[in-house]
């Protein structure tokens, strides 16, 4: 049982960082190259856990790389993002490519992506029933639970019972359904 709170544990430190760079024309060759040396160096940093890379072209057709970093701690990520290394590879790939910066607004954020190449989101239909699943399950033990200490008080109820269900699928809730149903959302991923 200790193991198992141990991995939970452990889960909760992780750090992900998503780092979007559009990459300049005739430069892909050259930031490829660049990825391959990053890549190597970044897995000897202590802490690192993996890096899943995606690739697509955005609406001018210019290349855009999605890189997904995991490491094992905030501390971990502050000895990398803080080194020496890593501010030469940036002024480096500063000449190949631009941060690119996308908005999330979707329900996707709250889906943790499985450590793979080439991932697709998956369908907003399988967003939708995950989501509802977990909606369902945290509201209803909620309205339960509120209307037994407050009895009647609508007001107070609808006031605990919205922070309850986005504090309960931001943080417990969608995490681990994307976790339990990752082989179904991502199947051609798993």
């Amino acid at each position: 049982m200790s193991g198992e709170n141990h991995d939970g544990e452990q889960a909760s430190k992780e750090v992900t960082v998503v780092v979007n760079r559009k990459i300049k024309p005739g430069c892909e060759k050259d930031y490829d190259e660049w990825l391959r040396r990053f890549l190597t160096l970044e897995r000897k940093v202590p802490g690192y856990l993996g890096t899943t890379t995606i690739m697509e072209t955005s609406s001018d057709s210019a290349a855009v790389r999605h890189m997904i970093h995991r490491f094992r701690d905030k501390a971990s990520l502050e000895a990398w993002e803080n080194s020496e290394e890593l501010r030469k590879l940036i002024k480096e790939v500063d000449n190949y490519s631009i941060l690119y910066l996308q908005k999330a607004t979707g329900l996707e954020t709250w889906f943790s992506l499985p450590d793979l190449k080439g991932i697709v989101p998956p369908p907003k239909w399988k967003m939708a029933i995950v989501s509802f699943i977990g909606a369902y399950c945290i509201s209803s033990v909620a309205i339960y639970v509120l209307s037994f200490f407050l009895g009647q008080q609508r007001l107070l109820i609808n006031l605990f019972m919205n922070t309850i269900l986005v504090i309960g699928l931001t943080y417990f809730a969608m995490p681990l359904l994307s976790r339990l149903l990752r082989r179904w959302s991502y199947p051609k991923n798993a």
